[in-house]
């Protein structure tokens, strides 16, 4: 699970929040950074905040009808009420995760072969502005992590989140299993 990507662009990357952040809408998440630029700012997807929903319980007309048993995310905290589709898959050949938001055209989407197991839907998504993740990431708000196969399952939730930060050191071991309110300690 060890392994930084290098500086730069980190699309394609695993944002991991750091044991210590407080922020509600992020605490204790692992992010599928799809967009990210210096300049441009970023984009990403929480992969372990499944709510326990399909995209049959949907009520948005016939666009979710194909996938009814794909699993509902909340994808973050900006436009939550923003439905989007994607395919999330392994990349064996390049060791790497392949995100592809669908389009959702009049009626019927493009889906690939399998697609139940390949598909996320997501109900908004997290963004940052020109320097603003970089800037999070220079304080430890976020461990920046290569993406894994056995990371981007469907069964993400808050135990994923806690194996990697078991992976990156007795420290983080020791922070993830505080409780979520230092008073409980």
């Amino acid at each position: 699970m060890k392994g930084r990507p290098k500086a730069g662009d980190l699309s394609g990357s695993l944002l991991v929040a750091h044991p210590m952040m407080a922020d509600p809408n992020f605490r204790r998440t692992i992010l599928y950074l799809s967009h990210h630029s210096a300049d441009e700012g970023a984009l990403g997807f929480i992969l372990n905040r499944p709510l326990g929903q399909n995209a049959a319980d949907l009520d948005i007309g016939d666009t979710l009808d194909q996938i009814p048993h794909v699993p509902i995310y909340e994808g973050g905290p900006v436009h939550r009420n923003q439905v989007i589709v994607a395919t999330l898959e392994w990349d064996s050949a390049a060791q790497a995760c392949k995100f592809q938001p669908m389009e959702r055209p009049e009626g019927e989407l493009d889906l690939p072969a399998g697609h139940d197991e390949k598909l996320r839907v997501f109900l908004g998504y997290a963004g940052w502005s020109k320097n603003q993740l970089e800037q999070e990431i220079a304080i430890n708000s976020w461990l920046v992590v290569k993406p894994h196969p056995e990371l981007l399952g469907a069964d993400a939730d808050d135990s994923t989140w806690h194996r990697i930060m078991c992976g990156l050191g007795p420290m983080y071991r020791v922070l993830a299993d505080s409780p979520n309110e230092a008073s409980k300690n």
